[in-house]
């Protein structure tokens, strides 16, 4: 029986450390729960975001256990100790809480209703399954990350593109989206960036392109997707009400790095080029009409918004004149 169990034990990690996808892993993760368990009456809380102190999310469909509020998760995890399962006695049910780790921070909670206390020998493999699903969480997140601005990198980017405008799996795990948002993406540029380099070097260049990053990250919430697209090109794919509150959020941005004080430089500007995600446009072409929109704020001045929306108008009026 024991050897039964290690062989399985040691399946179980193979089919978690092999996966390269986030959404795989969860899958595989929930298998093995499940598996281990030989019941579904589990519920996996998770924050992906690692030190983002925000509310886990639930990443399966337990089949008797009531959704917990995000308040009660964030006390559960705020209470727990890596390595050690809590447990609780109510309503003739057992519940057992037993975190998930990465490091020495807990990242989430996985809780399991069951009519009598929980085995410990199942207890510790649940402990060690999470460790091991948390570390091969990290190294795919990791992955994802450009090194200098630890931005989303441009290998993610297509791929998110289009599992929102799919609709797919990316918008799945996000909770309370209000149903009002559409999705947009900018093409943001900074202005005249090969004066840095030529000026100042590629050292005080990629400092810039690093706080520019910074800012980005601070002016967007943390559902939304930021990325390092290209050399000092970034890209957010965010949601907003409508194209004039997209506008108004991307000329904050603007202006903020408008007014940033950059170390060494004096005055630094960006221009951005946005449009509305549609669910009919390929990749490259969302790229191109984003960039079409860039170009457009960059040849009428630079340090502007432009709405790709807007370009029909301003081709209306050149051929009107």
């Amino acid at each position: 029986m024991e050897m039964q169990a290690n062989k399985c034990g040691h399946e179980w990690i193979i089919s978690l450390t092999q996966q390269e996808e986030e959404g795989d892993l969860d899958a595989a993760l929930i298998q093995v729960i499940s598996d281990l368990l030989e019941v579904d009456n589990f519920a996996i809380y998770i924050n992906k975001y690692f030190f983002v102190p925000v509310p886990p999310k639930l990443i399966n469909t337990p089949s008797d256990i009531e959704h917990v509020k995000p308040a009660k998760i964030q006390q559960l995890l705020s209470k727990a100790t890596p390595n050690k399962v809590r447990v609780s006695h109510a309503g003739g049910h057992t519940a057992s809480y037993v975190p998930v780790y990465h490091l020495e921070d807990v990242i989430g909670v996985l809780i399991i209703e069951t009519p009598q206390k929980l085995p410990e020998r199942i207890g510790v493999m649940a402990l060690h399954i999470l460790n091991i699903y948390a570390n091969q969480l990290w190294l795919l997140h990791k992955s994802r990350l450009d090194p200098l601005t630890e931005l989303l990198n441009r290998q993610t980017f297509d791929k998110k593109v289009m599992e929102i405008v799919s609709g797919n799996g990316f918008l799945l795990p996000r909770q309370n989206v209000n149903k009002d948002r559409s999705w947009y993406l900018a093409i943001a540029d900074i202005d005249l960036f090969k004066n840095v380099n030529d000026n100042f070097g590629h050292v005080v260049g990629d400092g810039v392109i690093a706080q520019v990053a910074k800012l980005l990250k601070y002016n967007f919430r943390v559902e939304d997707y930021v990325f390092r697209y290209g050399g000092e090109e970034f890209a957010i794919l965010f949601q907003s009400r409508s194209q004039a509150a997209a506008y108004t959020a991307l000329n904050r941005l603007r202006v903020n790095v408008a007014d940033h004080s950059f170390a060494q430089i004096e005055r630094l500007t960006i221009s951005i080029g946005f449009l509305a995600l549609q669910s009919i446009d390929t990749v490259s072409s969302i790229v191109n009409q984003a960039d079409l929109a860039l170009y457009h704020s960059k040849k009428t001045g630079r340090n502007k918004v432009t709405a790709c929306s807007e370009l029909a108008l301003y081709d209306e009026v050149a051929t009107t004149q």
